[in-house]
């Protein structure tokens, strides 16, 4: 049999030579037709003959590119998400580049031995099919609410790319590096946001500040560093996380960037709750005794002195009676208006998309993606209609894609979460420390952001949606190579022993 010749790094094969010609040809006679169409055509060809003749490094710029924008979402927030040109802005330049790596790349279809990856795209079909009817409607708008079922394919991306380079655990290791960043950066940049707010600038093009970030969105954040830190994770991934003193250090900075959303925000004080009392319940012997002496000292100086701080309005103040509020806000009636009155108007709104859906005209199909819910469903707040979703990612799928949706949707958490639940005692059985350690903290990241979701418009923005997919890549991932090294030890050792 005769070899096909070596392609030449950088080199372009013959019939993607001839692609990008006939599309430099359609760019020429488009020209005299549409000059906005061909200066399109001519952008997608100038990109796509960037990523044929890239290819082989795609898969390292790819998640380059996508660390970066993580990063940019967890340090700067909603403000961060308009950079770029709209319609593309950087979550989907970056969704772009991933998908051109995945496809070109690497071999993502080994993914759908994976019942998560199979019920995943289950929900994105799902969500398309709930979508598409309704795009000659609402145009983009339609494409916007569509981001909480497309983003998903970050999940398969990030797999698919993270096995394909062999940084599974690379990827925890660099997330750790940047762990003393963020708990440096957040509590300037929660004071910053709440008393310059309307100060500073936004992106050019946009509207929105350039630093916008929002309570329940930096508990989130806090609770995966947190577990990182609880399960003694830093120590195997970065050694420089702790030792002299500095992890005191990191629990101080972490309480003061938590101020507001565990005085003030109900569902980041539950997040974080949660997340920290699975890793508590599941594994005992974990790290907690630094931050619960951080936390015990402080809440008895702000009970003891009657400490109260304001940080740009009366709506976010530290005391010790915020945080009583907020914990009676959880469960029950508070006596203040303005924290009841939220709770009721979930509530309501969640009983009548319950009444329409599972009891009413839209079982099968939702109102689909598209129609602004708060308008249609009579709960908008804002003057200018902004709010488009009823503060909770589930019934938010409900309302759009039916029981159907809601019941995919369901299947997919519950199944991700019970694979990480046996790999975690699996791993814990055989030995397999690291592992499972790895496994208790994903599973822990995403119950803080099930929970965030729950009570926020969270999943259907790119700051916490394409997190929240990522770390589900990422899951994915780690579960895979969990069950490669399971087949064959020797092939998955040296994945498993950079990690040591």
């Amino acid at each position: 049999m005769r070899k096909s010749s070596p392609v030449v790094p950088g080199q372009i094969p013959l019939p993607h030579v001839l692609l990008l010609t006939l599309l430099a040809a359609l760019v020429s006679v488009t020209v005299p037709v549409s000059p906005l169409a061909a200066i399109a055509l001519a952008v997608v060809t100038l990109g796509l003959g960037v990523v044929l003749t890239l290819r082989r490094q795609l898969p390292t710029l790819a998640l380059g590119l996508l660390g970066l924008t993580l990063l940019g979402y967890a340090t700067l927030g909603r403000g961060f998400a308009y950079v770029g040109v709209a319609p593309l802005f950087i979550g989907e330049i970056t969704l772009a580049l991933c998908l051109a790596a995945t496809v070109l790349a690497t071999r993502w279809t080994a993914l759908l031995r994976s019942p998560v990856v199979l019920l995943l795209l289950a929900y994105m079909a799902v969500g398309a099919a709930a979508t598409v009817p309704y795009v000659g409607r609402y145009g983009l708008d339609a494409l916007r609410d569509a981001a909480l079922w497309y983003y998903a394919l970050f999940a398969v991306l990030v797999a698919a790319l993270l096995l394909q380079r062999g940084l599974v655990v690379e990827a925890a290791r660099r997330y750790a590096r940047l762990v003393p960043l963020f708990l440096i950066w957040m509590p300037i940049a929660v004071v910053i946001d709440q008393v310059a707010r309307g100060v500073i600038p936004p992106f050019p093009g946009s509207s929105v500040s350039l630093l916008d970030v929002k309570g329940g969105d930096v508990a989130v954040h806090l609770a995966v560093v947190a577990g990182l830190l609880v399960l003694g994770l830093g120590p195997r991934l970065y050694p420089r996380l702790v030792g002299h003193g500095r992890e005191w250090l990191w629990w101080v900075l972490w309480l003061a960037a938590a101020a507001i959303p565990v005085f003030r925000v109900r569902a980041g004080l539950i997040a974080i709750a949660a997340a920290l009392l699975l890793i508590v319940l599941l594994r005992p012997g974990s790290r907690w005794g630094k931050p619960f002496a951080v936390v015990s000292l402080t809440v008895f100086l702000f009970f003891a002195s009657g400490i109260s701080l304001s940080f740009g309005s009366s709506r976010y103040v530290i005391s010790a009676d915020t945080l009583l509020l907020n914990l009676r806000s959880i469960t029950g009636s508070t006596g203040n208006e303005a924290r009841d009155g939220s709770r009721r108007w979930r509530l309501q709104w969640w009983n009548d998309i319950t009444d329409y859906t599972v009891h009413g005209p839209y079982f099968w199909t939702g109102k689909g993606y598209g129609v602004n819910l708060a308008d249609a469903d009579g709960f908008q707040v804002y003057d200018d209609g902004s709010l488009r979703s009823p503060h909770s990612v589930h019934y938010n799928v409900l309302a759009r894609s039916g029981v159907p949706g809601l019941v995919v949707w369901a299947a997919l958490q519950l199944t991700f979460a019970l694979s990480l639940l046996v790999a975690y005692f699996r791993a814990s059985s055989r030995g397999q420390d690291l592992w499972a350690r790895l496994n208790l903290w994903v599973l822990a990241s995403w119950l803080a952001f099930m929970v965030n979701a729950s009570f926020d418009v969270f999943l259907e923005g790119p700051q916490g949606g394409i997190w929240f997919w990522s770390l589900f890549g990422f899951g994915v991932a780690l579960l895979e190579a969990q069950r490669r090294e399971a087949r064959s030890p020797r092939a998955a050792l040296p994945a498993a022993g950079r990690a040591a």
